[in-house]
């Protein structure tokens, strides 16, 4: 099997998957993520949930995705940059920021999902649309706010049902005291 084909076999499998799952292997699967979670439960005098500019530096990981997939892509075709990189392995500034975003994972919860993750930001684009779905029983949510408290993304999950930025760890519905939240493939047929 040559590269090519491999190439265009991961992206079709890549493709289906953001179409059934969104960005479930974000909150169940990403080793990154889980070594986030683990570096936020160390002990430490200062935990910021959420900060005044925060909507606006999650804005950056669109950023990184236009440049990556984008940008990149088009000015290697045109021959400006080289499309073989010298040297093996990732970008020293993808190395930089992944460890910057370890060490500012003990005070913030998941920096480098919420600001930099250019493959998340790509799978959050098909949390709309994609089979799994997140839903919320609006009769039986009394709105007490235990799942934004745990959300791992410090979004309102009862508001912000399969939102941009939910990893879809399931969290909140694990913590919901009433199971308004529900999950899967064919929400609108769950029985209650």
């Amino acid at each position: 099997m040559n590269s090519e084909m491999l190439h265009w076999g991961v992206l079709i499998v890549l493709f289906v998957w953001l179409i059934i799952a969104g960005r479930l292997f974000c909150g169940k699967v990403c080793p990154v993520g889980y070594a986030q979670d683990l570096i936020f439960k160390i002990p430490f005098f200062i935990k910021v949930k959420t900060f005044k500019i925060d909507k606006y530096i999650r804005l950056l990981k669109y950023l990184n995705v236009f440049i990556n997939f984008l940008l990149l892509p088009v000015l290697a075709l045109l021959g400006y940059i080289a499309s073989e990189n010298e040297e093996a392995g990732p970008p020293k500034i993808i190395l930089i920021a992944l460890a910057a975003s370890m060490v500012f994972a003990v005070i913030i919860r998941r920096p480098f999902c919420k600001y930099i993750c250019s493959v998340g930001t790509l799978s959050s684009l098909f949390n709309k649309f994609s089979f799994y779905k997140y839903k919320t029983l609006n009769e039986k949510c009394i709105q007490c706010e235990v799942c934004v408290k745990k959300c791992k993304m410090d979004i309102i999950p009862y508001t912000m049902k399969n939102s941009f930025e939910c990893i879809r760890c399931g969290y909140c519905k694990k913590v919901c005291p009433k199971g308004a939240i529900i999950t899967g493939f064919n929400t609108q047929k769950i029985e209650q």
